[in-house]
């Protein structure tokens, strides 16, 4: 009787968990069937069911022992029909287990008890797949893969100019990234460290050297113990000029603490070189000085100072750089009379184009006042007479004449600095020039073209307007004065913090040299160089200051998903950036992380990418007449997103995300991960040449990276492994189509109300992009940090993945520099590509042909030679060599081809397969 009062009480509670388990409420589930267990403990129903709430829960090693519990006791009983299905259940679901915790030999084992064919088909092709993947020689160094796939595969869609620009003077007010709350949260005992991204003109760096300082001279104990300085630009140009003024700065204060007479215009010719387009003699003579100073250094490995060290791959660009600036330009375009006319017409032109030109800030400070005039009149700065009479004699009764306004007087001044001034060198990258000159002048930033030998770069800037709201100024002084007093000051802090201070230059591409820091494989940090051992620098930062890079790279989703994970963990730290593209796109943060990472909610944010943005963090400071202005000229109803300066992300405890707390659910997850997908291959169309352009750079790399940190910070695997699935077709019978509910945009920017629409699940074709994901797949799965089950042939083997070249004779030049270039083929039996909206519009639909068109998004470019490179998968350009396929550079922002055809079978020539 209690055996039968047992039965029944495991009955009943098994009819409330599958009650509670219908209803999503898993721990309610697993109470009642641990009940059930225990009053039926040879039923190896309860532990079936068991090991179903731990599979959906992602505990899959503990879902795993109650299989084999449960087919243990199953083994036991008379088997019925219902009894083999439940075993053929539980058998398909020991095999997703072993593969979700990365088990494959226990996997193996198990593909004689799986029925399902297609299951079965799945589960060996993955298994056979990584199988060759793991015995790659270094995939068993993991690092040694992760640096090959870092190397290999760019993070971007391309741009089919391959200089990129150099911005050698900011626009930003300087501040210091040894803020308030960093002072407080310090102690004497800490170290600190920073990280400057696209540090440019370094005024940030420097007035955080100055700031901390001044500051700690104030207070009664040390802020911290020391201090590490990153400094990161794309443009070695930039880290060779910042390594100019600190060895000016360092050599005027060895100067002045020695009373030499010779640091007494030093400022004067450091402010001159930070701030002027064209120079006196003098000062060049004295910034060649300072390169040979350095070339000397460089090019014999040599320390150039206790606390600076360089790494021998940003050396050698350094010396590249620094070469050219010895050599005097040939060009007619870099003479000083070309570089001042152009840049004064430039400024006119943008002047009177910008809205500050109609809501300019307060009236020019008194001191600058005839900067201002001089500036306006001929884009030069004069010197102090006293600075004259020393280093350009001649100048001083031009200057006098000048101001008396003689007549004449401006053009006799402006022909002798044409005659005896130089362009300053430090302002121009000869590579990028050379490379609009080839590449078309009248392209150049929207520039018409003012003559045909005036192809200056983009160096033009205002410096009296930058002197007086960005950098140290005081009452009655002059530019060059200012800028002098700025070097003064960032100079004595050198020399007083030069045993607690560390600075580190390289030269690089932001989100790889953070990829390569996280995953301890950055090259420069095992080498050596000048003296200094890179191995014992941090690898976790206080603060992370990125410029506007993220203007560029994806906005906050990659600066979130690349920098977070160098914040410190310890105290708080946080990562900050500014917008400078496109505000006017956006009239909220709402509005912008919608863009962007295709979530607004804070919470979300936060949950996901471990980040939470300070609200307000320049509150009072904005000019309200000014905003209102703003509105009434940008036609907007809100400005409080433009008028926002550095937008701050503190960083939140990492934490494991709980199901039904912090998670998505699963519909919800695959909706907005197909939505990233789609955002990524059919993003909308733009205009070619926008005033606030809106980039969508990402390629599929960025979805895989994604992927990989969902499954880090706990979404269950084979919810992860059904998106990969279905991006590779798993979802339909041919292989080529996907079931989901999200939309390609459906705006040129996405907002809250788009990210939250909802939709009917619809059938959409994919195969425009599986086989570039397959081939990425099959790279990415030895650094997958979970296991997944991949449709039948969708992987492939390392030496079945190879990178292919092809050259193209003909490419349309027009806005080159935008990451918005993907390579298509296309089957020239079915007749045109399409272009434009019909070819957006059938990708959108999903109604591309079977087996017609192929889409890569990760493609390397080489300008000069006008070469793409990718990988792919060899069955796949087998097919498409044989059956007469043509391949084009096509643009994504309008969805128009920009070379014409190559056939497949002539042109695309395969250079190395992946394990080569």
């Amino acid at each position: 009787m209690a055996s039968q009062d047992a039965t029944i009480g495991a009955e009943a509670a098994r009819k409330r968990g599958n009650e509670l388990y219908k209803k999503g409420d898993l721990k309610g589930a697993e109470v009642e069937y641990r009940k059930a267990a225990t009053l039926a403990p040879n039923d190896p129903s309860p532990l079936s069911n068991l090991s179903s709430v731990k599979f959906e829960l992602g505990q899959y090693a503990a879902a795993i022992a109650y299989i084999q519990r449960s087919l243990k006791l199953a083994g036991d009983v008379q088997a019925d029909e219902a009894a083999v299905r439940k075993k053929k259940t539980l058998y398909e679901r020991l095999a997703k287990c072993y593969m979700h915790e990365s088990r494959f030999d226990d996997a193996v084992k198990l593909l004689g008890e799986l029925s399902g064919i297609t299951f079965r088909e799945s589960v060996r092709s993955t298994l056979e797949s990584r199988g060759l993947w793991r015995v790659l020689p270094d995939s068993k160094d993991e690092l040694g893969h992760r640096n090959k796939v870092f190397d290999r595969l760019s993070r971007y869609q391309a741009n089919l100019d391959d200089v990129p620009e150099y911005y050698a003077i900011g626009h930003d007010m300087a501040e210091s990234l040894f803020d308030d709350s960093l002072q407080k949260s310090s102690s004497p005992q800490d170290s600190v460290s920073l990280m400057f991204c696209g540090s440019g003109d370094a005024r940030n760096v420097f007035m955080t050297i100055i700031m901390f300082f001044v500051n700690e001279s104030k207070a009664e104990d040390k802020f911290c113990k020391d201090i590490h300085i990153t400094l990161l630009d794309l443009k070695p140009a930039a880290i060779a000029r910042t390594l100019i003024f600190f060895d000016m700065m360092a050599t005027y204060g060895q100067l002045r603490a020695t009373g030499d007479s010779g640091a007494d215009y030093m400022p004067i010719m450091m402010a001159y070189l930070y701030a002027g387009h064209v120079i006196p003699a003098a000062v060049n003579n004295m910034l060649q000085h300072h390169i040979r100073k350095l070339l000397d250094a460089l090019e014999t490995d040599k320390k150039i100072f206790d606390w600076f060290f360089i790494p021998p791959s940003t050396r050698r660009e350094i010396v590249y750089v620094l070469r050219q600036w010895k050599s005097p330009p040939t060009a007619n375009w870099h003479s000083s009379s070309v570089v001042r006319r152009t840049v004064r017409q430039r400024l006119q032109i943008s002047n009177f184009k910008s809205p500050t030109f109609f809501m300019n800030d307060a009236e020019t400070p008194q001191g600058l006042k005839g900067d201002r005039k001089v500036f306006d009149e001929l884009a030069i700065l004069l010197p102090s007479k006293a600075f004259a009479n020393r280093h350009d004699p001649l100048l001083v009764a031009l200057m006098e004449q000048y101001e008396r306004g003689l007549k004449d007087a401006a053009k006799q001044l402006a022909d002798h600095v044409d005659a005896l001034w130089m362009t300053n060198l430090t302002l121009i990258d000869f590579d990028h020039a050379e490379a609009l000159y080839r590449n078309g002048a009248d392209e150049f930033l929207g520039w018409t073209r003012i003559r045909d030998n005036d192809m200056v770069p983009a160096i033009e800037s205002d410096p009296v307007d930058a002197i007086a709201g960005n950098l140290l100024s005081a009452e009655g002084m002059g530019a060059l004065e200012s800028v002098g007093t700025f070097f003064q000051c960032a100079a004595l802090p050198l020399t007083e913090l030069s045993n607690r201070l560390k600075i580190e230059a390289l030269v690089g591409e932001m989100t790889d040299i953070m990829d390569r820091l996280r995953w301890d494989c950055l090259d420069s940090r095992s080498q050596p160089s000048g003296g200094i051992d890179p191995s014992r620098f941090p690898r976790k930062y206080d603060r992370i200051h990125m410029s506007n890079i993220p203007d560029y790279i994806g906005g906050p989703f990659t600066a979130t998903l690349y920098a977070r994970p160098l914040l410190r963990e310890d105290r708080l730290s946080n990562l900050r950036f500014t917008v400078l593209l496109n505000p006017p796109k956006f009239s909220s943060h709402e509005d912008f992380q919608a863009e962007y990472m295709l979530m607004h909610e804070m919470k979300h944010i936060s949950d996901h990418f471990s980040v939470t943005r300070v609200a307000n963090p320049n509150a009072g400071e904005r000019d309200i007449d000014k905003m209102a202005l703003l509105k009434i000229m940008m036609n907007v109803d809100s400005t409080d997103f433009m008028a926002e300066g550095y937008l701050i992300w503190e960083r939140c405890p990492s934490k494991k995300l709980l199901r039904g707390k912090d998670m998505l659910p699963r519909p919800a997850l695959e909706k907005w991960l197909h939505a990233l997908f789609f955002k990524t291959c059919i993003p909308h169309l733009r205009e070619k040449l926008e005033g606030s352009p809106v980039y969508s750079p990402l390629n599929l790399t960025a979805l895989i990276r994604l992927i990989c940190h969902l499954a880090e910070i706990g979404y269950p695997a084979h919810w992860l492994s059904g998106v990969l699935s279905s991006l590779c077709g798993g979802d339909s019978s041919d292989g080529e189509h996907m079931m989901t509910t999200a939309r390609p945009p459906r705006s040129l920017v996405t907002t809250p109300a788009d990210v939250d629409a909802t939709y009917p699940t619809k059938n959409v074709a994919i195969s425009p992009w599986r086989a570039e994901f397959t081939t990425l797949l099959s790279i990415w799965s030895p650094l997958m940090p979970f296991g997944f089950i991949a449709t039948p042939g969708a992987m492939v083997s390392p030496a079945d993945v190879a990178e292919f070249t092809v050259s193209f004779t003909t490419v349309e030049k027009i806005k080159l520099r935008v990451p918005h270039f993907v390579l298509l083929f296309w089957k020239s039996s079915e007749g045109k590509v399409p272009s434009g909206n019909t070819l957006w519009s059938m990708l959108r639909e999903g109604k591309t042909r079977h087996d017609c068109l192929h889409i890569f998004t990760v493609m390397t470019y080489v300008t000069a030679t006008q070469t793409a490179s990718f990988w792919c998968r060899d069955d796949v350009m087998r097919r498409m060599k044989s059956g007469g396929w043509k391949v084009f550079i096509w643009r994504v922002d309008s969805w128009t081809q920009v070379t014409d055809g190559v056939k497949v079978e002539e042109g695309v020539v395969r250079k190395r397969s992946w394990d080569n």
